[in-house]
């Protein structure tokens, strides 16, 4: 009898012992997937830490501004590269004598795995009137920035600000990219030069190029360049034709250009914008087999209404509205 209970207790043992392994896997292996950039040192100099900015709490402020960056990101990926998971964890500030933790387990099985690292290290130093602002990823690509100093509790804001954004551009570029459109498309009188001047060092880089290009669509869609939209849009579809943002995209130009000959109270098209409205309904086919263009079912019903398809117009109205 002692024995059928030991065997009993042995087995509940062994089943708990492998839901917790189980569990344990899922969320290093969760880390693995989706790995998130860990600071391991940033020295800083006497100006910066006077203002209590320890290395230590240098890494968690820039720790909590990249979770603010991937936040800020978040809105525009869904539409922008929805194939890419975007993480808002806070990135850990890795402080020596640290116990081992989920995420040193994650960075063992991705050293294991070969899979290249997101640790990073680096150093501020004061040069005359500014500070220098260097991280690299660890044995691999490094940045750096100057910034001017006020002599104020200012730099220390202004390094963690821009100390964030070159982990991001290290770690996540995409990311960053996201984050600078969405702030940069909030006002009206931007030229979008910080969004541009990232996606053209991802893509001078080879970084992410689908969402490189396809996000640089969106821009200058935003700034009525259409030539370079278009040519934009058409080398994201040909580094990835299966996803469907840069499909829609390109259909909203062609939209776009097609608006310019059309006359909405008469419903009178030149032939121009016929052309251009047939093209964009080819684009928004092509991505509506992939994922339902909501947002643009009224854009597409004008145009199949200028190529005299009245039904099909309606029919897509009524699926907006349902």
């Amino acid at each position: 009898m002692l024995s059928m209970i030991a065997d009993w207790i042995k087995s509940i043992a062994t089943i708990i012992s492998f839901l917790v392994i189980v569990a344990l896997l899922v969320i290093v292996g969760a880390q693995v997937l989706w790995p998130t950039p860990t600071i391991e040192s940033i020295s800083a100099p006497e100006s910066v830490q006077k203002w209590g900015y320890a290395p230590d709490v240098l890494a968690q402020k820039i720790s909590a501004e990249t979770r603010r960056i991937a936040r800020n990101a978040e809105r525009d990926f869904d539409v922008a590269y929805p194939r890419q998971w975007v993480g808002i964890q806070t990135v850990e500030a890795k402080i020596p004598g640290s116990d081992f933790t989920v995420r040193s387990a994650a960075q063992f099985i991705s050293a294991l795995l070969n899979r290249p690292s997101k640790r990073v290290t680096g150093e501020i130093t004061k040069i005359d009137n500014s500070f220098e602002v260097t991280l690299r990823i660890s044995g691999g690509e490094s940045l750096s920035t100057k910034i001017i100093s006020n002599n104020d509790r200012a730099d220390s804001d202004n390094i963690v600000m821009k100390a964030s954004e070159i982990v991001m551009q290290l770690t996540h570029p995409y990311v960053l990219a996201a984050s600078l459109y969405n702030a940069e498309r909030g006002d009206i009188s931007s030229n979008f030069a910080k969004t541009i001047s990232l996606l053209d060092y991802m893509i001078e880089n080879k970084k992410e190029l689908y969402y490189a290009h396809n996000l640089k669509c969106n821009v200058f869609l935003r700034l009525y360049k259409i030539e370079a939209a278009e040519r934009e849009c058409n080398q994201a579809i040909q580094i990835d034709p299966a996803n469907w943002p840069a499909q829609a995209n390109l259909g909203y130009l062609y939209y776009e250009l097609a608006t310019k000959g059309i006359n909405w109270k008469t419903g009178v098209a030149t032939e121009e914008a016929k052309k251009n409205c047939q093209k964009a309904t080819e684009q928004f086919n092509k991505a509506e087999r992939k994922h339902p263009l909501r947002f643009l079912y009224g854009n597409w019903a004008r145009c199949l209404e200028v190529l005299g398809k009245p039904e099909e117009a309606n029919r897509l109205r009524r699926r907006s509205e349902e």
